[in-house]
């Protein structure tokens, strides 16, 4: 009797191990993960720039915020090698804050459309923040390219 219960403890003690995960995350899936994360947030602010109107910049940098506050849902739920979960943590808190501070400065232009109507650039100070975290990724082996500087394509003349 002690033998089958001896055996069916140990079949259930590998299975749970087997459907633990995360401790075979490497750096380099880790860093693909990073990068989408990266890359959706970089899309996302680049389409800010390309605004014709007041109306179309809030609609733009409310849809960037939604698309930086994806990212950092995925880098929060992505699988990182165990010495790297604090960075994780890091970057997906640096790019939820920069989502909230887009979303707050669309608030404020929203109170003040004259000013949104002559603004010719923004500065998120979280983006510095991000690019912060990134930078401290690739030194730590996880190297994905910085994010962006985007500006409006000049007019035609």
């Amino acid at each position: 009797m002690l033998r089958p219960l001896a055996i069916a403890s140990t079949l259930l003690v590998a299975v749970l191990a087997a459907g633990c995960g995360g401790d075979d995350a490497t750096k380099e899936d880790f860093r693909r993960d990073v990068l989408a994360a990266r890359n959706d947030t970089d899309a996302g602010l680049a389409q800010i720039v390309q605004a014709t109107s007041v109306e179309d910049l809030l609609a733009r940098m409310r849809v960037a915020a939604s698309e930086v506050r994806g990212a950092a849902t995925d880098v929060r739920e992505a699988d990182a090698p165990e010495e790297l979960e604090d960075e994780r943590g890091a970057l997906a808190a640096r790019l939820l804050a920069l989502s909230d501070e887009i979303v707050k400065t669309v608030e404020t232009l929203e109170l003040f459309p004259d000013q949104a109507a002559i603004t010719r650039a923004l500065n998120f100070e979280q983006w510095n923040a991000v690019q912060a975290e990134l930078a401290k990724l690739g030194k730590l082996g996880v190297k994905v390219p910085p994010l962006e500087r985007h500006q409006p394509k000049p007019e035609p003349q």
